[in-house]
């Protein structure tokens, strides 16, 4: 049994787990695209403050309910 004449690959170093990620937009098979809708609810500013109140008043809701226990 004849013994090969090159080397023996050596393994790639794991990805680092602090979620670097290989894949950008540029590289990515298929990248969704955000519709009009979705770029109108990012960036119109009584919508972010309506949605603001409304988590805040979710988080003392439940604040409170868990401070009676």
């Amino acid at each position: 049994m004849a013994v090969p004449d090159t080397p023996a690959r050596t393994p790639q170093p794991a990805a680092p787990a602090s979620g670097s990620a290989t894949v950008t937009a540029g590289t990515a098979p298929y990248v969704t695209r955000p519709t009009r809708w979705t770029l109108f609810t990012r960036t119109f500013i009584p919508w972010q403050l309506w949605r603001f109140a409304r988590i805040n008043l979710k988080m003392i809701r439940i604040n409170r309910s868990t401070r009676r226990r």
